[in-house]
Formats: C-alpha cells, structure tokens, sequence
C-alpha cells in the first residue's frame, strides 16, 4: 500500500507580526489576561503607526514581509485607521518589502463594504477569533455573538475575496471532545484557508483565573488535549486545510502568568505525532493483512515514535518495530 501524508502543501511567509494589544476590542472574554481596554487611544495608534512605519522604512528591498495585524479587533478600530495602516504596508509592495497583509479579527465585526475596500487597498488575509461554534460555550465565555454570526462572518470574507484563517480554542469553560469534534466538521464544512488551534489556558487576573480558584473550571489535561487535538488536526488536513499554528508560543512573561492549563512547548509535534499515528493505523486496517515493513519518509521520523518516545510500546503492540520501519527520502509512505 502507498499513500501520501495528507497535510496541505503551504508556502513561506515571512510574517511581520505588529502586536496592538486589545485595539477595538470593547469586551473581556473569561481567558483575557488583560485589564478591558475600549478601542485604543489615538496617540497609542500613532506609536503603533510611527514603529511600523521605521521599520518597513528600515528593510531590505525584496524581503518580502506580510505585516501581520495581531492582539486585538483590526476591524473594529475607526475605519480610518485601518485604511491608515493597510495603506502604509501597500505603499512598500513595490519595493518588494511587503508582500500583503493580514489582521486577526472576531467574527461579529465584520463588514463587507469595508472588507472589499480593504482588500483593494492590500488586504490579503483576515483570521476570525471564532474559539468555538456551540452557544453555550460562546456564551460561557462571554464572547458575545453566536454560530449564525461566526458562518455569516465566514462567508462575508470569502464573498469579499480574501483569504479566510479561523482560530479555533478548544477546552473553553463547558467545552468537551465531542463539541470540539463538532468545532472542527463545522470549520471544515466552511473551508477556510488557514486554522490556528490554541488550547484554552488559565493566566493570572483573568475571570478563569477566579474560576479556577473557586473549582467551577477545570482545563483539559494535556493527555486530553493532544488527544482531540490529534484527530482535529488529520481531520484538517483531510479535508486540505492547513493548520499553521497549535498551541501559544513560549514567549517572555507566559511561564511567570501561566496558572493551569495543558501547555507544552512541543505541544504542536505533540499533536502532529498523534495524528501521524491515527493515520498510520487507518492505513494498517485498510491493509487487512500482516506487513513486513513500514517505508516511512524522513521528514516523520521524529513524528512517528512520538515526543520522548511515548507511541514505542503502542506500535510495538502493532507490530510496527524499529527493524520494520526503513526510512527513505521519499515523500509517501508504503506499507509491504
């Protein structure tokens, strides 16, 4: 048997991130680790402009960054302003500093007229904060609109021509494994371009902080978490979605404000692995007879026995063993 990994093919993109921190955002959701900020005071924006600026001005010609708008709600800053910084990227295409632009966004703040002006403008790609698309859990978490929202923001982006990205937060407050299965049908249903999957963490000053305290919330464990993580994910990419991030970054500050929650920073080859293996299986029932050995491209050795090892016993259970497996430069697998 020969078969492929199912994982989209992506491109490199050299993502220029600028960080606003809660600019347009007029609520606080339950996992906020942050003060509530409404929109963002003009002179704050002119900083966040002037910096852009200095360094699109200070690149090399050619280097061909997608100045990324991330940390709060792009779309929902005075209309001006978000003319104001798509503008400032566009005016560095044709020295090839800047290749487009993205923002991430929620999905109750989306217009279309505004969008389609957007995108004329260099707006290439919008990521919608959707979390989840069950109600009771949108509402759990004080998100403040419902799944009708999420589908209608969905299809006013792809109407408008611009890439779709949803980010997907599993383990909110009310959340379980069958309603994040659900999460990731209804995502695939609508066929963005992008996925992001952030498992729900607990940081200090927060409403899940105080939750948590209390025992009115419990995270998901990590077990948990790569588990459905896992079987999200080759869900995905079976249906030719990339995923292009799982889990929070290690970043300055996370350990010092991090209470609880199923952090890891190999979280994502952790998933991977999970899925690998969920795949491999697949393959090894459809087979429906015993094989000899397991033809395995490079690129997934490190995936396939899992971190530090932890699916060794589960293959050799299968009969997959380290004799069986030849690793080859190719880029499918075999079974014989």
């Amino acid at each position: 048997m020969i078969f492929s990994h199912p994982e989209p093919a992506g491109r490199k993109i050299r993502i220029l991130p600028v960080f606003m921190p809660f600019a347009g955002c007029k609520t606080r959701c339950v996992y906020c680790a942050q003060t509530v900020q409404t929109g963002r005071a003009k002179a704050q924006l002119e900083h966040v402009y002037s910096a852009l600026q200095a360094t699109l001005e200070g690149a090399e010609s050619g280097a061909g960054y997608e100045v990324a708008f991330y940390g709060g709600t792009f779309t929902a800053l005075p209309f001006v302003w978000q003319k104001r910084f798509v503008a400032l990227a566009a005016q560095f295409t044709e020295s090839g500093v800047v290749s487009g632009v993205r923002c991430s966004t929620r999905p109750d703040a989306i217009n279309q007229e505004e969008l389609s002006e957007l995108r004329d403008g260099g707006l290439r790609t919008v990521e919608l904060g959707v979390q989840t698309y069950n109600n009771k859990v949108l509402a759990n978490s004080k998100r403040g609109y419902t799944e009708e929202v999420i589908v209608s923001a969905c299809n006013t982006v792809k109407n408008a021509n611009v890439t779709l990205g949803i980010q997907l937060l599993p383990g909110l407050p009310g959340m379980n494994a069958e309603i994040f299965t659900n999460d990731i049908a209804k995502t695939c249903a609508l066929s963005p371009d992008v996925v992001r999957l952030y498992p729900c963490l607990v940081f200090k000053n927060t409403v899940l902080a105080h939750w948590f305290s209390q025992g009115k919330f419990q995270p998901w464990t990590l077990e948990e978490t790569v588990t459905a993580l896992g079987e999200g994910l080759l869900s995905l990419w079976q249906h030719g979605i990339r995923v292009i991030r799982i889990g929070v970054a290690q970043e300055d500050g996370l350990n010092e404000n991090l209470i609880a929650g199923s952090f890891h920073p190999a979280m994502g080859n952790m998933v991977r692995s999970e899925a690998l293996r969920l795949l491999l299986m697949e393959k090894i029932q459809q087979l429906q007879k015993p094989f000899s050995r397991l033809f395995l491209p490079q690129k997934y050795q490190g995936e396939l026995w899992g971190y530090k090892g932890v699916h060794k016993h589960f293959w050799a259970e299968h009969g997959v063993l380290p004799e069986k497996v030849v690793h080859w430069k190719l880029p499918i697998f075999q079974l014989d």
